[in-house]
């Protein structure tokens, strides 16, 4: 509790920030403190009216030119102002701090950042203290001490000590009292996180089921309106309609895109449900992807693009789930066929690590523009490249083709140079024998 004094007191601040400098001026006058303000140690040298003089000098130590201990000093050397307190304002980041303090004379110490509570309290200290010392005898002492390897020499009134060790203390304490408090609010925002972890979980898993329950319900009428308008292509005459061709064929694309979309969708509801359940066996990627490039020329066909093997015959034993793996490659491959000209090669090889294999899926595309790369395996996200031949993406394959590398407990990355072609690279742990 701040002691209240029947005389009005005198404060002298010396900081160099005017925004510091006005905070702890207001702060003192709504105590009735009159106030003294020197943006400098030389300018406060200037305010120092021997005949009246302050009550108590409170300053910065890093300042331009002269600094806080410079001060202090000067101020202690000057057998008319020696009596003033001097609190010196701190970071107090080194204990070498304290001894250069007792050096120049100072009285305390307080540490930024503080409390106006805590300042008033040491103000209070202080000047109940300077009343002690005038009816206590000279205790000055002269001694020799080390510290940190280095001798230092103080000539020091006992009681100035005495305050100076206090306000460490103090200090100190106030540190530590804050430092728990922040530990409790920190407490605080963990639980309150943890609570909307727990609510954010629960609506993830809300909105999946209902991805999935959409996509569900989706998915089968669009598959009849594709049968049926099949059928129909089938059974109309040549030219019956006007563009007859044109329009199916854009049909026929949005129609595949739908179901496209409809698909990934519900592999990436159930992948993020955290109930995507893997069937693995073991597999020689050698024959499993000899089949995948037969099925691939087949798509590439169109296009003119031709899907060839860069791997040895070598067998390559892995454990997979061929179904998920499967989606895998006709992820990749299908966006190599997607995103490359006419009469181009898509390359597959496979090369061979200590503990894993890796594929490598290279296409002579458009590339992907390095500052779009980071993103390419989030969820409803596009690149800036068209596809070549008006070929739609949802978003979600590749974000679906990561998870299911991840399951697998392997990794997935890609490089590209725009012009060049993409690389995609995943790696599947090595089958033990």
């Amino acid at each position: 509790m701040t002691i209240q004094f029947e005389d009005k007191k005198t404060i002298l601040i010396v900081e160099d920030s005017p925004t510091q400098a006005l905070k702890l001026q207001m702060a003192l006058e709504d105590k009735n403190f009159d106030v003294l303000h020197g943006l400098s140690a030389e300018e406060a040298l200037e305010l120092l009216d021997i005949d009246n003089p302050p009550s108590i000098i409170i300053t910065d130590i890093v300042m331009p030119g002269m600094d806080g201990y410079e001060l202090c000093q000067k101020i202690k050397d000057n057998q008319d102002t020696r009596e003033i307190p001097v609190i010196l304002l701190t970071q107090l980041s080194d204990p070498k701090d304290v001894i250069k303090g007792l050096q120049c004379g100072a009285d305390n110490f307080i540490s930024k950042p503080y409390t106006n509570d805590f300042l008033f309290e040491r103000i209070s200290d202080i000047l109940l203290n300077k009343q002690i010392r005038k009816r206590s005898p000279n205790l000055d002492i002269s001694m020799q001490i080390y510290f940190g390897g280095e001798k230092y020499n103080l000539n020091s009134n006992r009681m100035q000590i005495l305050d100076l060790l206090l306000s460490t203390y103090y200090n100190a304490i106030n540190k530590n009292k804050e430092l728990e408090e922040k530990n409790i609010e920190l407490k605080k925002l963990q639980k309150e996180t943890n609570i909307k972890n727990v609510q954010l979980k629960k609506l993830n898993k809300e909105k999946n089921q209902f991805l999935g329950i959409a996509a569900h319900d989706l998915r089968s009428p669009l598959a009849t309106l594709s049968g049926f308008l099949s059928i129909i292509v089938d059974s109309l005459p040549e030219d019956s309609i006007e563009d007859q061709d044109q329009i199916f064929s854009a049909m026929e694309k949005m129609l595949d895109y739908m179901l496209n979309l409809i698909n990934d969708v519900l592999d990436f509801s159930k992948i993020e449900a955290g109930i995507l359940e893997l069937d693995k066996t073991k597999t020689d990627l050698v024959s499993f992807l000899d089949k995948i490039i037969e099925y691939s020329n087949i798509l590439g066909s169109k296009k003119s693009i031709h899907v060839k093997p860069k791997y040895s015959k070598e067998k390559a034993l892995v454990s997979v789930d061929t179904n998920k793996l499967t989606q895998v490659m006709d992820n990749l491959l299908s966006n190599a066929i997607k995103y490359s000209l006419r009469d181009k090669s898509v390359f597959i090889d496979i090369v061979e690590h200590e503990n894993q294999f890796e594929v490598i899926v290279e296409d002579e595309g458009k590339g992907i523009p390095e500052n779009e790369i980071n993103k390419i395996f989030k969820p409803f996200t596009r690149t800036s490249v068209e596809s070549t031949d008006g070929e739609k993406s949802t978003g979600l394959g590749l974000a679906t083709v990561k998870k299911i590398i991840d399951t697998h407990n392997g990794e997935i990355w890609a490089d590209s140079k725009v012009g060049i072609g993409t690389k995609f690279h995943f790696t599947l742990p090595k089958k033990a024998n």
